[in-house]
């Protein structure tokens, strides 16, 4: 298998204004979260599980859209990027109309 490559600092960064971009406007799911602050640290699943304190296992499953993790285990995750679980929309924002501030 071929290792990675860390993404560099200024990859980050870039990264990093998306996510919090698309985490501000309310249209990324927890799988897409998931694998977007992964992503951004430049670790494996189970590198990410290990640092983060929970199995390979919730993480795959959570990327996959088809876990159940814990509020704990989603908290443990998310606190790395300064975010806690919360109550969201379970349907996406719409855009706001033009000329609408």
């Amino acid at each position: 298998m071929p290792r990675r490559t860390p993404p560099t600092r200024d990859e980050q960064n870039a990264m990093r204004r998306a996510f919090y971009d698309r985490i501000g406007r309310g249209d990324m799911t927890i799988p897409e979260a998931m694998k977007a602050m992964r992503e951004m640290t430049g670790l494996t699943q189970a590198q990410f599980a290990a640092h983060r304190g929970v199995s390979r296992r919730v993480i795959q499953d959570i990327e996959r859209g088809t876990g159940n993790p814990t509020v704990d285990s989603l908290n443990s995750i998310a606190k790395l990027f300064g975010l806690q679980v919360g109550f969201v929309s379970m349907r996406k924002r719409e855009p706001a109309p033009p000329g609408s501030v």
